[in-house]
Order: structure tokens, then sequence, then C-alpha cells
């Protein structure tokens, strides 16, 4: 038995929990992007006076996107592993294989440490 899902309905299913975690990963990034957005309108009209409290507002907010955009990145390549090798071998298969999740993560990480950053 292999550990590949190379059934029909494994192909289905598989697409389904793509499109699920797809999804998350967009929404989860998107309330990351927009909390940043307000954390910067609140460090410039604020000129310092609550450090503390957007230092906590942005290491809190990381996590939080940090915890759904890896979990979400995981399971999206454990979803490209799971292809067989006739799916793998067309376009899409070819490039969501090949996807540089590393690099998505450290982008992630990225932008926090940016915010972090320039707020002090």
């Amino acid at each position: 038995m292999t550990n590949k899902m190379n059934t029909a309905a494994d192909r289905d299913r598989r697409q389904r929990n793509g499109q699920v975690r797809g999804r998350d990963l967009y929404w989860g990034f998107t309330l990351g992007i927009l909390s940043n957005l307000a954390t910067i309108f609140m460090l410039h009209s604020s000129v310092g006076t609550m450090g503390w409290a957007m230092t906590a507002m942005i290491v809190g907010t990381f996590i939080f996107v940090m915890i759904n955009s890896f979990d979400c990145m995981d399971d999206l390549k454990a979803n490209a592993d799971d292809m067989d090798e006739e799916e793998a071998a067309t376009n899409f298969g070819n490039k969501f294989l090949n996807a540089p999740w590393g690099m998505f993560k450290g982008v992630v990480t990225l932008i926090f440490g940016a915010l972090l950053r320039i707020s002090y």
C-alpha cells in the first residue's frame, strides 16, 4: 500500500482541503496586514506614548498570523506531497510541489520584524 492518495475521491478531497486551507491562509494573512496597518497608524498618531502596548499588539498579532500561516502552509505542502505521479506531472502539480514554502514563512516573519523595528 502506498502513501499517495490516488483515487478520484482522494483527488477531490485534496482539492477541497487545498481550497479551504488556501482560504484560511488568505484571510489570516489579510487580518495580519490590516492589523499591521492599524498599528502603523496608531504608532504615527501616538508619538511614542504607547510603546509597550504597541509591542504587545505587534507580537500578539505576529503569533496569531505565524501559527495560522505556518499551519496552512504546512497543510498545503502535505497536500502537494500526496499527489500521484500523473497529477504531479501537470504544470500546476509541478509548480505546487516546487513552491518555496520556507521563503513564504521567512517573509511573514520579516514583515513583523520590520514593524517592530520601526516602532522603536
